[in-house]
């Protein structure tokens, strides 16, 4: 983990010097801690660039926060496939009411829209765009 003298914390490799990725310097980096893994240096830096007037309540969202109970467990390759050919229009772009078209005209009842794009973001199939569309890798 490296501080910037912006007072951005930000990671990265040992091997290489990196820009800070709010003002963009490379000098004047202090490397605070070292991590074995990507997830804990991921965790570090998010509470050290969390202001400390909100800290306390996104603690607690996040310790009260639970995810729908969602049954992803079917939701197949061959079924993901069906459901981007159905919701894609034009230069392979879709949307949040394209799937959901999409899971109506399928009759899925457990899956949302929204579960649907975070599947196909995780899985690398999507990009997001700026107007709230999803341009599909094909």
């Amino acid at each position: 983990m490296v501080r910037c003298e912006c007072g951005r914390y930000f990671g990265s490799s040992l091997k290489k010097i990196v820009n800070c990725p709010r003002c963009n310097s490379n000098k004047n980096h202090k490397i605070m801690k070292k991590f074995s893994s990507s997830e804990s240096l991921r965790n570090q830096i998010s509470k050290a660039n969390t202001p400390s007037e909100i800290e306390n309540e996104i603690t607690s969202r996040l310790e009260t926060y639970e995810k729908p109970n969602r049954d992803t467990g079917l939701i197949g390759k061959e079924l993901i496939g069906k459901i981007l050919a159905t919701s894609t229009f034009n230069e392979n772009i879709i949307s949040i009411d394209s799937i959901s078209n999409s899971i109506k005209e399928l009759s899925l009842t457990k899956i949302s829209p929204e579960d649907i794009i975070e599947i196909l973001e995780a899985s690398s199939l999507v990009v997001r765009n700026s107007n709230g569309t999803w341009t599909v890798f094909q």
